[in-house]
């Protein structure tokens, strides 16, 4: 009888990613309110929404993790005010005002994950171009050598 009640694993998978949908978005909504806070990270994120460390990071473990989430954001946000003509404070500003590391890092994570350095974009945008976007490497797979897992840095 106990059986007959319980939900079939492709039940349970469907459930799941409804039930996920409500604790992602309120971790995406306090991320976004604090990307140019520059002691946020993993621990306070947890306090703020009320949820354990554990929980945490297994919900973001599909993306990278959280500290990856939280770079991923800051970055989108660089890429949007390097993108908006109307910005004349200097790359570096931007890139300090968003937490983000030296102007060295930033610049370098920059082009990995757009394929284009935060000078290539601004450039593009005070000239009113759009900048091919570069097609995203996917993760290195679970079977990957160390050189391909490398190369994914």
């Amino acid at each position: 009888m106990v059986a007959a009640a319980a939900p079939s694993a492709e039940r349970v998978a469907v459930a799941r990613g409804q039930i996920d949908v409500g604790p992602k978005e309120r971790v995406r909504q306090a991320v976004r309110r604090h990307l140019r806070t520059p002691t946020f990270g993993p621990t306070i994120l947890c306090r703020l929404v009320g949820m354990s460390r554990s929980n945490l990071y297994r919900l973001f473990e599909d993306t990278g993790g959280v500290a990856r989430y939280i770079q991923r954001e800051r970055l989108l946000e660089a890429h949007a005010v390097l993108t908006n003509p109307a910005t004349k404070s200097p790359i570096s500003a931007s890139a300090e005002d968003l937490c983000l590391a030296d102007a060295s890092s930033f610049s370098r994570t920059f082009r990995r994950e757009f394929g284009h350095s935060p000078g290539e974009v601004r450039s593009a945008a005070l000239a009113g171009l759009a900048l091919p976007e570069m097609p995203r490497r996917s993760e290195p797979s679970a079977g990957a050598d160390f050189g391909e897992l490398l190369r994914g840095f």
